[in-house]
C-alpha cells in the first residue's frame, strides 16, 4: 500500500540492527530528494517481519535473503506485499534463492542507496529487479539451450558406454575401445541401467537405438 502522501511503504527486515538502521536512514534520505518512499517499520526476524506485514500491509518488504525461508506464509496472508531480497552472494545461489522464495528482486547488501531505492520503486510496480551484474547471469541461465541429449541424466562417460551398448558391444570390447578396465566398464553399465531404469543391457541398447544412438545391429548376448 501507499501512505497518505502517496509514498510507497516499506518494511525492512534484517537481524543486524546497525544494517537495518543504515538502510532505513539511506531510504529516508533518498525520499527527501525524491518523494515516493516511506519506511513504515523495521523487523529483526522473520516472524516479526510477517507480523508487521500483516498489520501494516506495506507495498514492499526489503529483507535479508536468509530470512525469507521463514516467510512461506507471507504470500498467502499478504499477497499484495512484494519482496525485495538483499544478500551477500553475487553468484547464482543468491538470485536463485531469491526467486525460489518468491522475491521480485535481489540486490547485494553493498548496493548504493540510490540503487536500493530505485529497486524498491520498481518492485512496487511489479517489475523484477536484479542489481549489478546479476541480471546478465540470470538472462544467460534462462536462455541457455536445453541439452540436446536424449538422456540428459547420464554423464559423458556413461553416454559413451551407452552408445557402444547400442552397437551391441561387450564389456571387454568397450573396455578396449575406451582404454578402461573391464570392471570399470561393468560399473558404468550398472549405472546406466539404473539411471535409465532398464531391466537389462539389451533393453538399454534398444532404447538407445530408438533415440538415434549406435549404428550396428543389437545382438542379444547370453
Amino acid at each position: 500500500m501507499t501512505d497518505s502522501s502517496g509514498a510507497i511503504t516499506v518494511v525492512i527486515a534484517d537481524d543486524h540492527p546497525l544494517y537495518v538502521e543504515g538502510i532505513r536512514s539511506a531510504l529516508q534520505q533518498e525520499a527527501a530528494h525524491a518523494d515516493g518512499l516511506s519506511v513504515a517499520a523495521t523487523a529483526c526476524d522473520d516472524l516479526d517481519a510477517l507480523r508487521l506485514c500483516v498489520r501494516l500491509s506495506p507495498r514492499v518488504l526489503l529483507a535479508d535473503l536468509a530470512m525469507l525461508d521463514g516467510l512461506d506464509s507471507l504470500r498467502r496472508r499478504c499477497p499484495s506485499v512484494r519482496v525485495l531480497a538483499l544478500g551477500d552472494d553475487d553468484g547464482e545461489a543468491g538470485f536463485l534463492g531469491a526467486l525460489r522464495a518468491g522475491a521480485y528482486g535481489y540486490l547485494l547488501k553493498d548496493s548504493q542507496p540510490a540503487e536500493i531505492a530505485a529497486a524498491v520503486r520498481s518492485v512496487a510496480l511489479g517489475q523484477m529487479v536484479f542489481g549489478g551484474g546479476l541480471a546478465p547471469r540470470l538472462l544467460g541461465r534462462l536462455t541457455t539451450p536445453p541439452s540436446r541429449s536424449p538422456f540428459p541424466g547420464l554423464t559423458q562417460r556413461e553416454h559413451e558406454i551407452l552408445e557402444r551398448l547400442a552397437d551391441g558391444r561387450s564389456n571387454a570390447e568397450i573396455a578396449r575401445e575406451l582404454c578402461l578396465a573391464t570392471k570399470t566398464v561393468r560399473n558404468h553399465v550398472s549405472n546406466v541401467l539404473a539411471k535409465l531404469e532398464a531391466p537389462s543391457r539389451v533393453d538399454a541398447a534398444l532404447r538407445a537405438r530408438d533415440a538415434g544412438l549406435g549404428s550396428r545391429p543389437v545382438l542379444t548376448r547370453v
